[in-house]
């Protein structure tokens, strides 16, 4: 493998203790940290801005919201961890060789994390997601949900593999050349781009790389446009779409004079809280306000573009991979990781499940997107109080997204070297902003939420989920050291999502034209 190859080239006596120390940013577009071996220090100017665009990682911290809080920011420095059976044997051979071990979380804080970053917008879609597909769509959710746990851990066995790898070539990892700092203490030492990169060359990192920016720059507009969406629902009409979209984007703008976001560490609490008053609320209301007329459901929908739709959306539910190796790596005892997995996914069924099946049944195809603009959930007061907390949730979560390709630009414009950085740095994410208000004010429209958060699921989340780790653990393994059962499950999981994807892509671009 070409990444293994540079091995040799790296000096010997840079240990990975050198990576332990903490991580600050003092500006997105600049890190400092602690302190580390000299033989690591020349390193690091030797790689100079090579890695300016990946995303920067953040310190896990001790609390499970405020470690939570900043893994949501680190996406792209990520990977996942071995599943049960040969993963976790791998796993154990990595934690005995004295790779793992190093956080601090528990497995319960581990699944707290993860079920804190999967749970979020993608709930405000299942039902009209379900409405879609039919009734089929609900064990179709189920089986996602066991095909992105399975991914999960190939992702774990690819970085056991690389790092096994490292080891047998004596030493440190290849990429340490092309970091500008050294991650911080307890993190995984192979990122998700490292992975790319180890199975497709360069070429396959910036590939990774590429797909966790845009999905941030995606999520971001999203969150945009469905907190302009609320308030202008909220305003009852009196706040036209315009001023809300620019209300949100002047709220929203704040975050330019962030250096950090250790000021946003409790968003993982605020984010299960809302979350669980959005669930109880909106299947309370579905069963006290019938709809006007008899429901109307099919088993299955007669329209195949509309399970691509589907997929997108459940998908979009599950995106969580890129981030799970920083919990990993946060978890004392690493080895338990698959069984965090399992619980985390299987955690997430507890919310999405009810919501879908309760709202489909209910009132059947006049289900909407966002499942609050369902005309008899929208007069209830109980879902506008939810609905004015989700709002402030996206309004508070947006700099954790915005964060990571704002930074990736500084890097590409060189920022930090230039006269007065502070007012590039605001101008840069001003500029960021105007973007993600340029578009939800036109798109503007709850018709078009679904189909927005649809076209980003089919673009982002079916790679990172689903398509890459398989592609990775096929090349890394080696077809013919496999089973030739495991071999067909990740080519069924491969031709699932590619056919999805295209499927999904399609039927939201149709959605969006139709509704201009």
């Amino acid at each position: 493998m070409r990444l293994m190859r540079r091995i040799s080239a790296e000096p010997a006596t840079c240990s990975r203790r050198a990576f332990t120390a903490p991580l600050v940013l003092n500006s997105p577009g600049g890190a400092q940290s602690g302190p580390a071996t000299p033989q690591c220090q020349a390193a690091d100017e030797a790689a100079g801005e090579a890695r300016e665009g990946e995303p920067q990682t953040f310190p896990s911290g001790r609390r499970w919201g405020s470690r939570a809080a900043r893994l949501v920011s680190a996406w792209a420095r990520s990977g996942a961890t071995p599943s049960a059976g040969a993963g976790e044997r791998e796993d154990e051979a990595a934690s005995a060789a004295g790779e793992a071990g190093t956080g601090t979380s528990s497995a319960l804080g581990a699944s707290f994390n993860i079920l804190c970053i999967v749970v979020g917008t993608g709930l405000l879609n299942l039902p009209y997601a379900v409405s879609r597909s039919g009734w089929v769509g609900v064990p179709l959710l189920v089986l996602m949900a066991a095909m992105a746990t399975y991914t999960a851990a190939l992702l774990g066995r690819c970085i056991v593999l690389v790092e096994e790898e490292e080891r047998r070539a004596g030493g440190m990892r290849a990429s340490l050349a092309s970091r500008a700092t050294p991650p911080p203490r307890g993190a995984s030492s192979v990122s998700y781009g490292d992975l790319g990169e180890a199975a497709y060359g360069r070429p396959g990192r910036w590939f990774v790389n590429s797909q966790v920016h845009i999905t941030l720059v995606g999520v971001a507009i999203v969150y945009h446009l469905l907190a302009a969406l609320n308030i202008h629902s909220l305003a009852a009409d009196s706040l036209s779409m315009a001023a809300s979209v620019a209300l949100v984007a002047a709220l929203v703008w704040l975050h330019v004079f962030l250096k950090t976001l250790g000021e946003v560490a409790l968003l993982s609490y605020f984010n299960i809280a809302v979350n669980v008053a959005l669930l109880c609320t909106v299947v309370a209301a579905s069963l006290e306000r019938p709809p006007a007329s008899p429901p109307r459901t099919a088993l299955v929908a007669s329209d195949a573009f509309a399970f691509g739709s589907a997929f997108a959306s459940f998908g979009f539910a599950y995106g969580v991979h890129p981030v799970l190796p920083s919990v990993r790596a946060s978890m004392r005892s690493p080895r338990l990781y698959p069984r965090t997995v399992v619980a985390s996914m299987a955690g997430t069924l507890l919310f999405y499940l009810p919501i879908s099946a309760v709202c489909y049944a209910r009132y059947g195809d006049a289900v909407r997107s966002p499942v609050m603009d369902t005309p008899p959930l929208a007069g209830s007061p109980a879902v506008r109080i939810v609905t004015a907390a989700i709002t402030a949730h996206l309004v508070l979560s947006y700099p954790l997204l915005a964060i990571t390709p704002e930074a990736a630009l500084e890097g590409l414009l060189r920022v930090e070297s230039r006269a007065a950085p502070l007012l590039w740095r605001i101008g840069v994410r001003s500029a960021f902003v105007a973007f993600t208000a340029a578009v939800a004010l036109l798109v503007r429209t709850p018709e078009r939420f679904g189909p927005l958060l649809d076209l980003v699921s089919s673009c982002t989340s079916t790679f990172t989920v689903f398509l890459l780790p398989s592609a990775f653990y096929l090349k890394l393994r080696g077809v013919r050291g496999m089973h030739p059962l495991e071999v067909a499950w990740n080519g069924l999981i491969v031709a699932f999502a590619s056919v999805g994807a295209v499927f999904g892509t399609l039927d939201a671009i149709d959605a969006l034209a139709k509704s201009v």
